[in-house]
């Protein structure tokens, strides 16, 4: 045999001897024992022991009176999901349709806005006609709070004020200096309410509203024209929906008021059914665009908006 072929076969079995030792400490692998988990065993229970504890028939032995009605439940869900989906009608209340905070806000609006109109006579013979228009606004919206069903300011100076309101109104509509004189009477009056004062009438108040004299429907008109052209304008975009959101929310509350004003008992075609009609549209699509900007959503609001305006071109196309 040559040299180098017997170094080479030595080298070769040296290497396999020293695998073996190498690896010869792991030895066989030995099986894995499982270390069961002991468990409580399960309680057992005398029945003499535990029957006064538990019921055999919880609705024979546990209750009292009849079981709920299920059917009652679930007319109250239809209920609440009606009024998820602005569904209105004339049986809403005054809380349901406009917020309390709104119609604050809007008295105080008017209040600083008479700041500026009921000056001086000069100032009063020029702008009657907007002064008459805020004192009959103010009529109809303590008219409002005189029937509103939940917490509100002013609801216990209510029917003087909207009586004095009314009065001024009616004293506005020439530009003369005894009505100058009244109304900056009422001007200073409705600064005492909004300060937290109190204010009285030397006339009698009457009990009940006459919606006809307490809501002028020809301002109230001017109003929801405005507040039409205004909602178009702040729902034309998504851009300008969000610039105006307070506004919207406002206005929407606003018409769905003067939506409902407009066919109380008394008032000009309220028994005519196409006329109660138009309002109704005009009162739902407010209430939509109101449950819209509380949501955020500027697609439902933009619809909602063009709902209104359409029922108010509707209407118009009739009655106009």
């Amino acid at each position: 045999m040559k040299p180098h072929l017997f170094t080479c076969l030595v080298v070769a079995v040296l290497a396999s001897a020293h695998c073996q030792s190498a690896y010869s400490w792991q030895g066989k692998p030995k099986s894995q024992t499982i270390k069961r988990v002991k468990r409580a065993a399960r309680p057992k229970f005398n029945q003499n022991e535990s029957k006064d504890i538990f019921f055999k028939d919880v609705y024979a032995e546990g209750t009292v009176g009849k079981r709920p009605d299920v059917s009652a439940l679930s007319a109250t869900t239809a209920k609440i999901a009606s009024t998820d989906n602005n569904s209105a009608d004339s049986s809403d209340t005054w809380s349901q349709i406009i917020d309390a905070s709104v119609i604050e806000d809007e008295v105080k609006s008017l209040q600083q806005e008479l700041n500026t109109l009921v000056t001086t006579p000069v100032m009063f013979q020029t702008k009657y006609n907007d002064i008459n228009e805020r004192f009959e606004v103010l009529s109809m919206l303590f008219a409002i709070i005189r029937q509103y069903d939940g917490d509100i300011r002013w609801n216990e100076h209510a029917p003087t004020a909207q009586f004095l309101f009314q009065q001024a109104a009616v004293s506005s509509r020439a530009g003369t200096a005894k009505g100058f004189q009244y109304c900056k009477a009422r001007r200073e009056d409705l600064q005492e309410l909004v300060r937290g004062g109190s204010i009285a009438a030397g006339n009698q108040i009457p009990d009940s509203i006459d919606w006809s004299v307490a809501a002028n429907r020809s301002p109230i008109m001017v109003r929801l024209e405005a507040a039409n052209e205004d909602l178009k304008r702040m729902t034309s975009s998504a851009s300008e929906f969000e610039t105006h959101t307070e506004d919207v929310f406002r206005l929407s509350n606003l018409v769905a008021a003067m939506a409902n004003v407009i066919v109380q008992d008394g008032m000009p075609e309220a028994e005519e059914d196409s006329y109660v009609e138009f309002s109704e549209k005009m009162k739902t699509a407010s209430l939509k665009l109101k449950s819209a900007v509380k949501l955020n959503d500027f697609q439902a609001a933009s619809k909602a908006a063009n709902a209104v305006s359409q029922s108010c071109a509707d209407c118009h196309s009739e009655w106009r």
